[in-house]
């Protein structure tokens, strides 16, 4: 692929040298050093999203070589577009979340999957509408919709002030607890319970009841209230308390343990899904 087939500055992602591993958003190259501005930002998503740029490292014949760098060069105009933050790029770094599926076989994929969760949390406030709305599309494959709730969740840990409109999102859509699937709920409810969103128990009580939670990814009603604080289910406050005291809504914390388990469970609801899909197969085919 020819420089030329992106214009000047945004070229020179194409063989972009630092940066190509996993980082947090602080140890990213500066790529506004490059002459990168928001008048880039319809280029980058251009790159962000050139399925080409995806598939060189399916090309056959290697024509590349095996040192190419233009396989990273769609994961610098992600986080370029994150430093930007990008409110027109919301929309196709969504539509990147099938990508996902081979994260956990494929190098690229695999940093893509955290830095478009660090990129849309950079973007913000005006993300959340967009990743509810692809929360609550049941025709998106689970995996991608768990992806919306790690990512409406980090949000909070960038913008601790959004704290409430976070919660408010992944609550409206546990509110539909009977039409999800008991592990979208389990994943919503770990959401919650990592965001110590104590308003939203009333209604995580109701899934629970109503046995629409998949307890092997978030544990039982009792677990959920010990992650809470709460001993029993007497201490749990009424539908309409405010939270006080020790229950103030906490500032999340990113650390690498968090994203690791992050996409462990994430990887654990491929699993199942997958384990499903061979016994739907095979008990059509009898």
């Amino acid at each position: 692929m020819p420089r030329n087939s992106y214009s000047s500055p945004v070229n020179q992602l194409l063989d972009y040298q630092p940066g190509t591993g996993q980082l947090s958003p602080n140890e990213w190259p500066d790529y506004q050093e490059l002459g990168i501005t928001a008048e880039d930002i319809p280029e980058l998503i251009r790159m962000a999203t050139d399925e080409d740029l995806y598939n060189i490292q399916d090309d056959e014949n290697d024509f590349f070589g095996e040192d190419s760098l233009l396989e990273y060069a769609p994961i610098h105009a992600v986080r370029a577009l994150g430093q930007l933050r990008a409110e027109l790029a919301i929309e196709p770094l969504i539509s990147l979340f099938p990508k996902l599926d081979d994260a956990f076989d494929n190098e690229v994929l695999f940093v893509l999957a955290e830095d478009l969760t660090d990129v849309l949390s950079l973007i913000g406030l005006s993300a959340i509408p967009a990743l509810a709305a692809y929360l609550a599309d049941d025709s998106h494959e689970e995996s991608w919709r768990v992806q919306a709730i790690v990512t409406i969740k980090r949000i909070t840990a960038v913008y601790p002030e959004h704290h409430a409109q976070c919660v408010a999102a992944l609550s409206f859509q546990l509110e539909s607890f009977e039409e999800n699937s008991p592990e979208l709920n389990a994943h919503i409810i770990w959401a919650l319970t990592d965001l110590n969103a104590i308003n939203s128990l009333p209604l995580i009580e109701q899934a629970f009841k109503a046995e629409c939670v998949d307890d092997e990814v978030v544990g039982d009603w009792d677990d959920v209230q010990k992650r809470f604080g709460l001993s029993s289910k007497k201490s749990q406050p009424p539908k309409s308390i405010a939270p006080t005291g020790s229950h103030q809504p906490a500032q999340e914390t990113v650390t690498k343990e968090k994203n690791e388990a992050d996409h462990e469970r994430q990887k654990k609801a491929q699993q199942k899904r997958e384990a499903r899909r061979q016994r739907n197969l095979k008990s059509n085919g009898s």
